[in-house]
């Protein structure tokens, strides 16, 4: 087990070497990195915790009733959820839900600095540049979180719209309960996911950092680092009967965690609606017409389709959600006589 473990980390300090510019590296070792990249998935079940308790007592607490860190307990994991047989079959996801929370954080975090490093090298300075500082860090951490956004949105959007990747996709759709403990999201759709944003976001923001004339820095990956932690914090009530908003103000240009669970929604109105995140631009369902702002007090029916709750779930044990989606996908291609978006999805 030594050895394995001393070949990993030997890989992971040669990839984070070969990515990060290698008078930056030195600053922060890869284990160094991996252990606190999880250690920030850790943290973010404490932030859920620390910060539902705190908007549940100022805010959710009915008038009269009293004051108590227990009840704040039980309202933010009531029995009926974490009892409910969709959240039994992803707990056994949750292992891989943190291998794969570390992957594309490790990539997001790098990503965009490692494509502008590479144009850098292979295409040379462009004419312009902006001095090193405060304003260089600000428009890579722009640039980054930019990049890493509208290459979500493509893959989340494909992911409803084209049949063959929803079947994949619509594991993640299928739980009739949300929580913040884990997302269970299937391997394939997951794989595609860390493509789009990792790659995809990386050359999206990488390219305008080398177009501006923003050089990559330790600094400014340092400061994603803080931003990707807080933002994870706050994504974790995307799946959560926790509703928080920026303000009617705010909500109309960044994304707020109470937008999502009516992305979940099985109604026909919720349906391939919100393909956003929590802290990226509403702009983009605005433009794809997709943006449902939910009416106060609003809640929605969760699970893939109306069709598809309780006996009918497709997904109501691990296996089935694994395997399913392979012979549904591949009967999607079989298919030609039948609208790219399968009726009924979500």
């Amino acid at each position: 087990m030594d050895q394995l473990h001393d070949m990993l980390v030997a890989v992971g300090q040669w990839a984070w070497e070969y990515l990060v510019p290698h008078s930056e590296s030195t600053h922060q070792p890869f284990l160094g990195f991996a252990l606190g990249s999880m250690g920030n998935v850790l943290k973010s079940y404490v932030g859920f915790i620390v910060l539902g308790t705190f908007i549940y007592l100022f805010f959710l607490r009915r008038k009269g009733e009293p004051f108590s860190l227990l009840g704040a307990l039980k309202h933010l994991f009531p029995e009926s959820i974490y009892t409910h047989r969709s959240f039994k079959v992803g707990l056994a996801w949750l292992p891989f839900s943190w291998v794969a929370n570390f992957v594309l954080f490790a990539g997001l975090t790098i990503g965009a600095g490692a494509v502008q490093v590479w144009l850098l090298r292979h295409y040379g300075a462009v004419a312009w540049a902006v001095p090193a500082g405060g304003w260089a860090v600000l428009l890579q951490v722009v640039f980054t979180l930019l990049g890493a956004d509208i290459a979500r949105f493509a893959w989340h959007y494909q992911g409803h719209k084209v049949a063959f990747f929803w079947e994949f996709h619509k594991g993640h759709h299928s739980p009739e309960v949300l929580h913040p403990i884990f997302i269970r999201t299937h391997p394939v759709d997951m794989f595609i996911r860390l493509l789009y944003m990792n790659a995809g976001g990386g050359l999206l923001g990488g390219g305008l950092m080398y177009l501006c004339g923003v050089e990559a820095s330790a600094t400014g990956a340092l400061y994603m680092t803080y931003i990707g932690a807080i933002l994870h914090v706050l994504q974790g009530f995307e799946h959560s009967h926790v509703p928080i908003s920026f303000g009617r103000a705010l909500d109309k240009i960044f994304y707020p965690p109470h937008f999502h669970p009516f992305h979940h929604g099985a109604q026909l109105k919720h349906r391939d609606k919100n393909f956003g995140i929590t802290g990226g631009l509403t702009l983009w369902d605005q433009l794809a017409g997709t943006l449902y702002i939910p009416e106060p007090g609003e809640k929605p029916i969760l699970g893939a389709s109306m069709e598809e709750l309780g006996d009918n779930n497709p997904h109501r044990t691990l296996w089935r959600f694994l395997k399913g989606p392979f012979f549904a996908a591949a009967a999607t291609i079989r298919r030609t006589d039948r609208p790219l978006q399968p009726s009924g999805t979500s």
